[in-house]
């Protein structure tokens, strides 16, 4: 020992230095750093995993999202009263066929509403019905198709299968659901196709080779679009994988060793099941293995020449910029969401400091957006609240109003009194259809029907000093439109326009087409407005709060139309003081091919 000692007391200090390295530094790092690279390395693999996992249950995630109008379709269609109606019933003529698909427009309104649908098709035995390629007479070779009899055996729950659209003839990924109609011993079969365009979108927007893949192993969707429409067995898929396996396999793909991992989409109420197959390959695993464990090679030689050098360095500055970041997080996690000063720099540190602090104000902005949302709703729960007691609270018995109304109007009948009892009866006939009134749609004859007894019953009122006249074009009484949208638009020309009038006045009602649009007028040649009350009015019309007369007549009318069709559906009001007022509005036709029907 002695005569070690003495001979490293002669050795030089800069032999000293580098043993002492070699020993306390070199020795220690390349253990540390070969025991880290392959843990790096082992790391790495599990990560691909992970990935793998991570990215499939994002893809079921979007997938399921595609699924659920079709789903919410089918469900409605069980329950539709006004389907069962319209393929049960025998009809007499081809017109009575035309007519019942034409005031049957679900269907057509969901295809419009959801991208995700690309088509509906329902098939029933009716010898009455017509073909226009949505509601289909069943044929035996339909009945004999192998998803049309998977469907029947299904009895009501959803059948997912890789048809024809016969309409296109394209293939698509379709939802069947056979509909039985107990009481008439008959089942429809509702087709619905999915627009596997999105499945598409969603899926090559992934990193490696991934498909949807239905029950009778067709590949319905994929990143590759030459693999859609083939079969497991056509792409050579392992056998374990062609009969519905799910979980991790490991074979060749592609003419390249790959993992195969297989996933179950699973939908309610469906009996069979969709899967999810994506396709990574072992070299594109390791490629990333590898390059940690020769980067992790590289950063321990560099390490052992610059360690001594630069670790107090940059261990400082990191460890500075990296605690105040921490420090502004803890703040952020207490609940305090002021903006934080943004750390000086470009690096990841700098950028990463940017980006929680924009984070961090979007936060806010969303929590006060959130906020005011909520409090939107709850006025609107109140308003609703409020209309509804005020219908409780003036709620009269209708048979007793009718009833009522009859006996005045058949005792006035029996004393002579003609035009009493037709004022009579147009008033009850105006009670009634504004009592029948709900949410649905009505014609636009049946709407000027009720405008035109309300003009009869304020003629009578006036002694005949009002005139009115109504311009309703045949080609349009059928346009379906709000209920109410234009009698409180006459009783507000009467009222307000006429109503000061000792000499009466006229109402005018024009519909007519303009374009691809409906156009209703209604104007008087009452009194009028100045352009400062014109302008009050219009405000009204858009505010949130009950604006006096105007909460129940016009501005109800108003933002009606704007719920349904939008802005440019809205109410426009002309006026001049002296010479009348004009209140106009338009609505979208249908399109061409339905209203020529």
């Amino acid at each position: 020992m002695r005569i070690l000692v003495k001979k490293l007391n002669d050795v030089k200090i800069r032999n000293k230095l580098i043993i002492s390295f070699i020993i306390v530094v070199i020795v220690p790092v390349l253990i540390v750093g070969v025991f880290l690279t392959n843990q790096l390395r082992e790391m790495a693999l599990n990560n691909a995993h992970e990935q793998i996992t991570i990215d499939m249950d994002r893809i079921k995630k979007r997938t399921a999202e595609v699924l659920i109008p079709p789903i919410y379709v089918s469900n409605h269609a069980l329950v539709d009263q006004r389907l069962k109606e319209l393929v049960t019933a025998h009809y007499q003529s081809t017109y009575e066929v035309v007519d019942a698909y034409t005031h049957y427009s679900d269907f057509r309104n969901h295809i419009r509403f959801y991208p995700e649908i690309t088509n509906i098709r329902f098939y029933y035995n009716n010898s009455t019905m017509l073909n226009n390629w949505t509601f289909i007479p069943n044929s035996v070779q339909v009945e004999r198709s192998p998803w049309y009899k998977g469907a029947t055996e299904g009895k009501g729950l959803i059948g997912w299968y890789y048809i024809e659209d016969e309409t296109t003839k394209l293939k698509n990924l379709s939802l069947v659901r056979a509909i039985n109609y107990v009481s008439y011993k008959s089942t429809g079969m509702l087709v619905i196709d999915v627009n596997t365009e999105q499945l598409n979108r969603i899926l090559s927007q992934e990193m490696t080779p991934t498909m949807i893949v239905d029950a009778q192993n067709h590949i319905v969707a994929a990143k590759n679009r030459d693999h859609i429409g083939l079969t497991l067995t056509e792409v050579e898929f392992p056998e374990n994988v062609i009969n519905g396996e799910v979980g991790i396999f490991e074979a060749p793909i592609f003419n390249e060793p790959s993992q195969i991992m297989v996933d179950k989409l699973i939908v309610e109420n469906s009996m069979n099941e969709l899967r999810i197959i994506s396709v990574i390959s072992n070299t594109s695993i390791n490629k990333d293995a590898n390059h940690i464990s020769l980067l992790g090679m590289v950063i321990v030689s560099l390490g052992l020449i610059v360690a001594l050098l630069l670790i107090y360095g940059f261990s400082h500055l990191l460890s500075k910029r990296l605690s105040t970041l921490r420090t502004q997080m803890d703040v952020v996690a207490q609940g305090n969401l002021q903006p934080n000063q943004v750390i000086g720099g470009n690096d990841e540190i700098g950028q990463l400091s940017r980006k929680f602090h924009d984070m961090t104000v979007s936060i806010k902005n969303l929590l006060q957006e959130v906020e005011d949302k909520n409090n939107e709703k709850r006025k609107l729960e109140k308003r609703q609240s409020e209309i509804k007691l005020k219908m409780l609270a003036s709620q009269i018995n209708p048979h007793f109003l009718f009833n009522t109304l009859e006996t005045i109007r058949m005792k006035a009948h029996m004393r002579g009194e003609a035009d009493i009892s037709h004022i009579v009866k147009l008033l009850g006939k105006l009670l009634r259809r504004s009592l029948e009134v709900g949410g649905e749609m009505i014609t636009l004859k049946k709407e000027i029907e009720m405008a035109r007894s309300y003009l009869e019953i304020q003629n009578f009122r006036f002694e005949h000093r009002l005139l009115y006249e109504i311009q309703l074009d045949p080609v349009v009484e059928d346009v379906q439109i709000p209920p109410l949208v234009i009698q409180p638009l006459v009783e507000n020309a009467v009222i307000h326009g006429l109503g000061r009038e000792s000499k009466g006045g006229k109402v005018t009602i024009q519909t007519s087409i303009d374009g691809n649009r409906l156009l209703v007028i209604v104007s008087d040649n009452g009194i009028g407005m100045t352009e400062e009350k014109r302008v009050t009015v219009l405000e009204a019309l858009n505010t949130k709060n009950e604006v006096g007369e105007l909460r129940i007549g016009i501005r109800n009318v108003h933002q009606r139309l704007i719920m349904i069709f939008g802005l440019e559906s809205g109410l426009h009001i002309q006026s001049e003081y002296g010479k009348g007022t004009l209140v106009s509005f338009y609505l979208p036709l249908p399109s061409e091919e339905e209203f020529d029907v």
